[in-house]
């Protein structure tokens, strides 16, 4: 399943003042970040996403 994650979230999470703690997990690897801010969240989800991406256009680029 691409592109699938778990999360959880610290329950005095503030948004508005970038305060968030919690876990990721990415369901297809089993990656997992503890984050601290919503910037750590955004970027791990950033580099799975990418680099599933990446690994879709190699295994399409190889012949069959």
């Amino acid at each position: 399943m691409r592109h699938a994650f778990v999360l959880r979230i610290a329950p005095d999470f503030d948004f508005d003042n970038n305060k968030v703690e919690g876990r990721v997990e990415e369901v297809d690897t089993g990656r997992e970040l503890r984050f601290r801010s919503a910037p750590d969240l955004l970027t791990f989800l950033s580099k799975c996403v990418k680099e599933s991406a990446k690994k879709k256009e190699d295994q399409e680029g190889q012949p069959s």
